[in-house]
């Protein structure tokens, strides 16, 4: 009988830290340079409940893509063939939890829990794992962020954070972790439960095709069903301590002629389980780590699969999987939603165009957002986003709309003054120009940053062109060299100031033909770029405009504040005889506010008294009202210019 030293995993030791370093270099990077990191790129389980919430829902969850798909697709081929690779060699929680309990022992306060406590405890990560599965698929948002630990703390508790229930998850892992062995991947973590329910693949199998069958047949079942099936029988049959025979395929095995009962495995094991009295570990808390193997001082006493040859088996499987899936995912992408509005019959005679670099396609809210836009045109059959490359594939009936007619649907025009107007100024030069790859609001916001930063222009409006016109308004005295203006347009990248720090965006504009320019009056300039304001309220339609008379006041410095109308709209519209409020521009240029009302009903004066009350009464959608701080100041203003309309 030959023994052997006691070695540590290294392979498992390296992949934890090289995990673990990879976070915190992701979030280290933004210190120094601009960069957001996406510590769900290459999710798993995100990916998997992505593709749950797309085969219900036919629309990807959130800003998931192809790789979590994949990835989360290759981790459950892992729980088939070799076991939960994911737990044992990946997680960032699971890592910090085992790391934390070897703390617990050596102050010798961490237990094991057994018996009936552990059998109930363990209940709660399949009641988790069936809350979070069910709120994914409702809303097509990953539920699990709410709550989740790993992305609590990774993204600085973004707002997809429920602060709470984070807090209490962290506290849970770190404090459970350090007087309970692992607390949370045992009785807590919802993809735990679910790793051990596709370790348990016969009746996953099972379940999935006659919930399958079911629908083909034409029975109206929720998914709810088998997912509150698949929840209740993965606990059933880890409290009943079920063995599955034939998977996982790679399972530790013991050589009891050989082992000296030295209890080493079993003290060695990670999650506890008693490895020195077992000749084949099919326990569900194994995953595969291999630390008994390593651990154990007989050679060829623990094995995988009977075999010396296969002991490191398990990290190989991980980084293979690894490589493949994220290979596999360069092949295809899953769209984010896929809708159609027609028949099978009608949408085989669509045409599809497809449009990239949409940078406004960025989630499931704004790719619904989009189809909702397209929908009301008449022609498109259906839409189909893709997040990941910002792309969308536009289905149209050929016979009522084409290519040009869907570019100009797609395209929104948008106008912005970039600094103020000089006194002295009379006239301004316009200089025209068509810009390619050039598509949405994004794309004209960051022009928009770009001019004011580099150029003295004063105002920037598109209009529909292929490629994009572009009118950049520039002061009359301003010299502009068209090369210098070309090089600043097709400039590579844009850095702007961002929540306390900076932020660069990749630009990819190209200028195409020749500049164009004319002159414009100052006037004309600041009618183009107004962007008036109208609501009308309290039945004005049935009014005659000879009932109507107009107030006017000018709006001064209140002009800044124009996102905030409608709070003085739901405060005047308490009266029943104001009708409109809406924003103008006066003989001068000057913006001014035009209220109409019934004079037979309400005089200026009052008008003007509800203009200057130190509180606004606004109604909510509720039906609710509040009372809200006045945060306009007319009281400086001439009182009333009342005039017949």
């Amino acid at each position: 009988m030959k023994f052997k030293l006691s070695k540590s995993n290294w392979p498992r030791l390296a992949m934890q830290w090289g995990v673990i370093i990879f976070v915190a270099i992701l979030a280290i990077i933004p210190i120094f340079k601009t960069f957001t990191p996406d510590f769900e790129a290459y999710c798993p389980v995100g990916g998997i409940q992505a593709f749950g919430s797309y085969l219900i829902n036919n629309s990807l969850t959130c800003s998931m893509t192809s790789t979590q798909i994949v990835m989360g697709l290759a981790t459950m081929l892992a729980v088939f063939l070799f076991s939960k690779l994911f737990c044992s060699f990946i997680c960032p929680i699971g890592t910090i939890s085992e790391w934390l309990g070897k703390l617990g022992d050596k102050l010798k306060i961490r237990i094991t829990i057994k018996g009936i406590l552990d059998k109930v405890l363990r209940s709660l990560k399949y009641i988790l794992l069936y809350i979070t599965f069910y709120y994914t698929f409702d809303s097509s948002e990953l539920f699990c962020k709410k709550f989740d630990p790993y992305y609590a703390i990774t993204t600085g508790f973004s707002t997809d954070v429920v602060v709470l229930w984070a807090s209490i998850a962290i506290f849970l892992v770190i404090l459970g972790s350090v007087f309970i062995r692992l607390f949370w991947c045992k009785y807590l973590c919802p993809f735990g439960a679910l790793s051990n329910i596709f370790k348990f693949t016969g009746f996953f199998a099972v379940l999935m095709l006659a919930y399958i069958l079911l629908l083909k047949m034409g029975v109206e079942l929720s998914y709810v069903w088998p997912l509150a099936a698949a929840s209740i029988g993965g606990y059933i049959m880890e409290l009943t301590g079920f063995k599955t025979r034939f998977f996982p395929i790679a399972k530790i095995t013991r050589n009891v002629n050989t082992c000296t009962n030295c209890q080493i495995c079993t003290n060695k094991c990670p999650q506890g389980i008693d490895v020195a009295n077992m000749l084949v570990v099919r326990d569900v808390d194994c995953n595969l780590c291999s630390d008994c193997v390593v651990a154990c001082p007989v050679e060829n006493t623990l094995q995988i699969n009977k075999s010396n040859k296969l002991k490191w088996l398990a990290p190989i499987a991980t980084i293979a999987l690894i490589v493949i899936g994220l290979y596999v995912s360069t092949f295809f992408e899953v769209p984010t939603i896929d809708q159609k509005w027609y028949s099978p019959t009608e949408m085989a005679k669509a045409k599809v165009f497809t449009r990239s670099g949409l940078k406004n396609i960025k989630c499931f809210g704004s790719s619904t957002a989009f189809a909702n836009q397209m929908r009301k045109i008449k022609g498109v059959m259906g839409v189909a986003t893709f997040v990941g490359s910002n792309t969308v594939n536009i289905s149209y009936d050929p016979n009522q709309i084409d290519e040009l007619k869907l570019e100009a649907a797609l395209f929104v025009p948008l106008k912005t003054p970039l600094r103020p107007l000089a006194k002295n100024l009379n006239q301004l030069n316009v200089v025209s120009i068509q810009l390619d790859k050039f598509f949405d609001a994004y794309d004209f916001n960051y022009l928009a940053m770009h001019l004011k930063q580099e150029t003295d222009a004063v105002g920037l409006v598109t209009e529909y062109g292929c490629p994009v016109i572009t009118h950049i308004y520039f002061p009359e005295n301003v010299t502009i060299k068209e090369s210098e203006l070309t090089q600043i347009l097709e400039a590579k990248t844009l850095t702007y100031p961002y929540q306390g720090s900076t932020k660069t965006v990749d630009l990819n504009y190209e200028v195409i033909g020749k500049y164009t320019y004319k002159n414009i009056l100052k006037g004309e300039y600041i009618q183009l770029l107004f962007k008036s304001y109208s609501q009308s309220f309290n039945n004005k339609k049935d009014y005659s405009e000879e009932l109507m008379k107009s107030y006017h006041l000018p709006l001064g410095k209140n002009a800044s504040l124009s996102k905030k109308l409608p709070y003085l709209v739901s405060h005047i519209s308490n009266n029943n005889g104001i009708v409109e409020l809406k924003t103008i521009l006066d003989s001068n240029y000057k913006p001014t506010l035009e209220i109409n009302y019934i004079d037979t009903m309400v005089s200026p004066s009052e008008i003007y008294n509800l203009l200057i009350n130190d509180t606004l009464i606004v109604s909510y959608k509720t039906g609710k009202t509040g009372k809200v701080l006045n945060m306009f100041d007319f009281k400086k203003k001439e009182t009333d210019i009342p005039e017949n309309k």
